[in-house]
């Protein structure tokens, strides 16, 4: 009985001291994938509004295709090397799994709103989509920044559905300014001005 209360201890120590590996490694990689994917989504935002306003042709929102390169353009530009023997630990995949199933979903209904005749409050369901995934991933890494921006990404998100068109490509872009921008630019301040 002993050694059973020995064991959960220990394993409680261990899981803990994984997800304190992950938030250190996390806050010395910086806040580099929130900021690219951010940015990427700001500047997207920007080109498709401004383009389909210019031209009053709808068919400018294909520019949103170049959302995924972009945001991949930008991780590969940001990207630092990783140093030998780094281990991804268990938390680590399931924020990778929590943002590849976010991306996916996201992917899935983009498509469906550019490729398919029916008409998706497709702002609406994407800052809500991503706010959850920033919403999670904040609690797991226990950074209040992030998670707070999430959660402000998911009370933000409704408003799109009221606002009028001109309105709604701003809010969608203050939502991704509040959950990925503002928490990448506190994650790069925190690796750059370490604790003492």
């Amino acid at each position: 009985m002993e050694d059973r209360k020995l064991e959960a201890a220990e394993s409680l120590a261990l899981i803990g001291r994984m997800i304190e590996n992950t938030r250190s490694r996390m806050v010395r990689n910086s806040g580099r994938p929130l900021l690219a994917w951010g940015y990427a989504t700001v500047l997207t935002t920007l080109a498709v509004w401004g383009a389909v306003l210019y031209f009053q042709d709808p068919r400018w929102n294909y520019l949103w295709l170049m959302l995924p390169l972009l945001g991949w353009l930008l991780m590969w530009i940001s990207r630092e090397k990783k140093p030998e023997g780094e281990v991804r630990t268990f938390v680590d995949r399931v924020i990778g799994n929590v943002w590849t199933v976010m991306g996916l979903s996201a992917w899935f209904v983009s498509m469906l709103a550019l490729f398919m005749p029916m008409r998706l409050p497709i702002l609406f369901i994407i800052l809500l989509i991503m706010g959850m995934g920033t919403t999670v991933t904040g609690l797991i890494i226990r950074f209040t920044p992030t998670a707070v921006g999430g959660v402000a990404a998911i009370i933000l998100a409704p408003f799109t559905l009221i606002a009028g068109d001109m309105w709604q490509p701003l809010l969608f872009i203050a939502g991704f300014v509040v959950m990925m921008i503002v928490p990448g630019h506190i994650l790069n301040y925190k690796s750059n001005h370490p604790a003492r």
